[in-house]
């Protein structure tokens, strides 16, 4: 269970009780808001702004049996250029994916039923923002996506702000994904993709970061 961030609640991240929702007693992060971002950086509030005012969004919620952002974006560990991801489970990934294509969006299956649909938006304020929708027929829980930003959340929360400034430097110097450079700090070999799921479930207390 994810326990209040109050370190990270910084300029640099929102990070409120819609990420670390046990601050209210919940269990689990709900990534499936996004109004939380209209309080956070200025990038956060930018994503808000281009996702309700667009009214992409609320299409979307009520295109979808459930929908959630997962990009980096929402904890702080963006980068100038970072993609908008977001999950949704839809019943027939393929027919919305049709639907989507003649909105201007391009979509690929990318097999087991799940369809990537990508387009570039703009906002009012001028900034171009890259989108990838990820539709799936099943939870959006099972897909990476969610799995690997809950495990990211719950690493930075538990190592504190020296270890999200360390993964950000990482990101923003050597441009490396949030899982490489969270797997890199933690010496995890392997695929970051995978070696990150190999924490689910895991005691946390029991990891290492040889802090520099």
């Amino acid at each position: 269970m994810l326990t209040d961030c109050c370190l990270l609640r910084t300029d640099n991240t929102a990070a409120p009780a819609a990420v670390f929702p046990s601050a209210r007693g919940q269990h689990g992060a709900d990534w499936r808001r996004i109004d939380y971002l209209a309080q956070g950086n200025d990038r956060q509030r930018a994503a808000h702004a281009l996702l309700s005012e667009r009214g992409l969004w609320a299409a979307l919620q009520a295109t979808c049996q459930d929908l959630a952002l997962v990009s980096t974006l929402v904890i702080g560990l963006d980068r100038p250029g970072s993609d908008l991801d977001i999950i949704c489970q839809h019943p027939d990934p393929a027919s919305l994916a049709m639907g989507l294509t003649a909105q201007g969006w391009h979509g690929r299956d990318k097999g087991n039923g799940i369809w990537l649909l990508e387009q570039h938006l703009t906002g009012q304020d001028g900034q171009r923002w890259p989108l990838e929708l990820y539709v799936t027929p099943g939870p959006i829980e099972s897909l990476h996506g969610w799995r690997h930003l809950g495990l990211m959340a719950a690493l930075l929360e538990h190592f504190g702000i020296d270890f999200y400034r360390a993964v950000l430097h990482l990101r923003l110097t050597q441009g490396l994904k949030g899982e490489a450079a969270i797997c890199q700090l933690l010496a995890l070999p392997g695929d970051p993709y995978l070696a990150l799921l190999t924490l689910e479930g895991s005691d946390l207390g029991l990891l290492h970061w040889p802090q520099r």
